[in-house]
């Protein structure tokens, strides 16, 4: 009993600190290759060493984290490479749940879409389109594209939906940053919205090829060698020497 109390604070606190880490990883906050020492992290978020191990070997299998042989862990690259693939996957990953989850909606899903729509459209309507809260953004983006896709039927199809989906945060915040002026990321999602409630699966299926196709493109020209941003992330997102 004394062993099960002690170990279920213990659990906790190393959950706050992979959530608390990955936000800063995700939000880029912390930098790609950036190292990650944990008694620096212990001064930077005061939590205990063996939460702060648990926290990055969790990263780790995220891959947001690499372990870098005996000499501790850094915050994983961004790449155009790696951009382009996770970007490909998502979008073979989304068409397909799309596709099987639009003519199995029923009215659960319908309801569940227009709310989880027009608390996406409120922020991104709102000031400065919701750039100011980009973690509520991400959240209210989550749950829409989550909802679009809630009744494909198939458990396995949407669990490797969500890796990707989750995988492919990092690159859409990045992308989020550098295009909110000159994209409007509301109208896409207001398009694949009403493609949805229609019930064509042809035309929500090249919305959302586009719509992940935009994010990727986004990252790739900030992560060219001849964008202004490239000097940030330097050679294959790595942090200049």
């Amino acid at each position: 009993m004394d062993a099960i109390d002690k170990q279920g604070p213990e659990k906790t606190i190393a959950e706050r600190a992979y959530r608390t880490i990955r936000e800063d990883i995700v939000s880029g906050t912390l930098k790609p290759g950036e190292k990650l020492k944990i008694e620096i992290l212990r001064q930077r978020y005061g939590f205990g060493a063996a939460p702060l191990r648990e926290a990055l070997s969790r990263l780790s299998g995220d891959h947001l984290v690499h372990v870098i042989g005996q000499r501790g862990f850094v915050v994983a690259p961004i790449s155009v490479h790696d951009a382009a693939e996770i970007g490909d996957l998502r979008k073979l990953l989304e068409v397909e749940a799309l596709s099987r989850s639009i003519p199995r909606g029923d009215t659960a899903w319908e309801e569940r879409l227009i709310t989880t729509y027009h608390r996406l459209s409120r922020l991104e309507t709102g000031e400065d389109q919701g750039i100011k809260a980009l973690d509520l953004w991400e959240k209210h983006n989550s749950a829409f594209h989550d909802a679009t896709v809630a009744a494909c039927g198939s458990a396995w199809l949407l669990r490797l939906r969500e890796q990707l989906f989750r995988q492919h945060e990092r690159y859409r915040r990045f992308s989020r940053l550098k295009t909110v002026w000159t994209r409007n990321i509301h109208a896409e999602h207001e398009a694949l919205f009403e493609a949805a409630m229609a019930r064509d699966v042809e035309r929500a299926s090249a919305i959302i090829s586009v719509h992940v196709q935009r994010t990727t493109d986004a990252v790739i020209a900030a992560l060219s060698p001849t964008s202004p941003d490239a000097g940030q992330t330097g050679q294959a997102g790595m942090p200049p020497q």
